[in-house]
């Protein structure tokens, strides 16, 4: 079968299009192009795919294949868990670099999928693109979950509990990092402030000594009618090893009028008598959340400026560093 290494639509070609530091690599490497919208049709192309399963199934692991997510009027959607299990292969959205609710989107439409991103796969790029799990039952709980290591991760939305159902529900989350280890995340969004949260959940769950993961410039939303989420919940006394790093980081929950029922207690969840561990955040914000953390364990370091809106200072279970 014919292939193309450099789509061109008039002047534009896909390296020139594609937003961002990853867009165009330094060695060949083959492109799968999704078109849930059919805009590539009338251009005779190979290598191009309606579904984001079947262009993940052709790509070959460990050579570089990227695949591209053709933005348009029309979104892909899942009707079952996604697994990206191969290594060195990349996802990149072709839209504007938004970081919300970008226009290379990937939907739920078989309402009860679990989880709809499954990446066990390391050194992998994902980039530019949005993921919304809006599944209606109660059992569409995840919407991103990562075991795997040292994948980058750059303007992606992780839209968890986009509906009310779910985010009523204790173990729903936007993203969990199982095991995941060395992962950063830049210029991301994690969350949505549209469903409003009514359950004791958390838009991102660190579990199986997750660690030396980054995540740099990055947005945490919520909407809550309920003080008792969670922004970041370290799930057992074995979820996190080492550290976990957030620079320069905004933790933003929304409450209708600020009510006292809608403000979190705290941004982060940390049990009794948990291993080794630091959580490390630089230069970072929370609003409409009372402190760092509700009790104090001993693993919040806060560097630099940090302001939280709303409240006086910190709060008491951060421990402030003075920058050198």
């Amino acid at each position: 079968m014919a292939r193309y290494e450099n789509l061109s639509v008039g002047q534009l070609q896909v390296d020139n299009i594609v937003n961002g530091t990853f867009s165009a690599w330094p060695f060949p490497h083959r492109k799968l192009f999704v078109d849930p919208g059919g805009i590539l049709s009338d251009y005779g192309m190979d290598d191009v795919y309606l579904t984001l399963t079947a262009a993940e199934e052709a790509a070959v692991a460990n050579q570089h294949d990227t695949v591209y997510i053709v933005s348009g009027s029309t979104s892909l959607s899942l009707t079952a868990e996604l697994a990206w299990d191969k290594s060195y292969t990349h996802l990149i959205g072709c839209c504007a670099p938004s970081t919300i609710a970008n226009r290379a989107r990937i939907f739920n439409s078989g309402e009860e999928i679990a989880n709809l991103l499954n990446i066990s796969a390391s050194g992998c790029v994902f980039q530019n693109f949005y993921i919304f799990q809006g599944g209606s039952a109660a059992t569409a709980l995840g919407n991103t979950t990562i075991s795997g290591g040292r994948n980058y991760f750059d303007g992606v939305h992780f839209a968890g509990m986009g509906h009310v159902t779910a985010s009523a529900e204790t173990g729903a989350f936007s993203l969990k990092l199982d095991g995941a280890e060395e992962n950063k995340f830049a210029n991301c969004t994690v969350g949505v402030d549209t469903a409003v949260r009514s359950g004791a959940n958390s838009q991102v769950i660190l579990d199986s000594d997750a660690h030396r993961n980054e995540f740099v410039d990055c947005k945490f939303l919520s909407a809550s009618s309920v003080t008792t989420a969670v922004m970041v919940n370290l799930a057992d006394t074995s979820a996190a090893l080492r550290y976990n790093y957030f620079k320069r980081c905004l933790f933003a929950n929304w409450s209708l009028n600020h009510t006292a029922g809608g403000k979190l207690a705290a941004c982060f969840k940390t049990p009794p008598s948990v291993q080794t561990n630091d959580l490390i955040i630089q230069d970072s914000m929370l609003v409409n959340i009372t402190e760092w953390q509700a009790s104090d364990r001993g693993n919040i370091w806060v560097l630099g400026s940090v302001g939280t809106a709303g409240t006086a200072g910190v709060g008491s279970s951060g421990q402030s560093i003075e920058p050198s």
